[in-house]
């Protein structure tokens, strides 16, 4: 009897740490150790990220049908055209059940053009897509890599002033040389 109370003491000792660790787990954001993404962006050309080149690269998943991203993704585009000289990447992925979504959204919004893009734009749900940020509900969540290719953080939501400031601070430090 003696030696079933200490296997039954013992046993939830083990199942007690275990549960400890996965609500540790649970609690935190578990980020890809080496970030990949694949694909053909909206213009039809393929994609690969590539974090080896030692740029910060911003991975933004988004929708058409989500008001914040709508609202949000003209100051992508100008946050990237004012950073991208100094070894900055933005990454747009639509997470739209459909193409014709995000053809119709791009009618109308004047930072979406297919042509002419600038940064990489793709579509998830596309049959060559593959990526490792894991499932995403939340639009936008954005995912912030550092030089080094690991991703530093995750912003869930509208991003704020201090986000900002904040990305622009991991960009300027240890910057590469100017691209023309």
């Amino acid at each position: 009897m003696l030696s079933m109370s200490k296997s039954l003491v013992a046993a939830v000792i083990v199942a007690s740490s275990f549960s400890t660790q996965f609500a540790l787990a649970a609690s935190k954001d578990v980020f890809p150790a080496q970030p990949a993404l694949t694909g053909t962006m909206l213009n039809g050309k393929p994609y690969k990220l590539d974090t080896s080149k030692g740029e910060v690269i911003l991975v933004t998943f988004w929708a058409t049908w989500c008001p914040t991203c709508q609202a949000e993704m003209p100051t992508f585009r100008k946050f990237y055209e004012a950073n991208k000289k100094s070894g900055f990447e933005l990454v747009t992925v639509s997470i739209d059940d459909a193409m014709s979504d995000i053809d119709d959204y791009a009618k109308q919004a004047k930072w979406l053009s297919k042509d002419n893009q600038g940064f990489p734009s793709l579509w998830r749900n596309a049959s060559d897509y593959q990526d490792n940020f894991g499932k995403v509900f939340a639009t936008p969540t954005v995912f912030l890599i550092g030089r080094d290719g690991k991703v530093i953080e995750s912003f869930k939501g509208g991003i704020k002033a201090a986000q900002w400031k904040h990305i622009k601070a991991v960009i300027q430090k240890h910057a590469g040389p100017a691209k023309s």
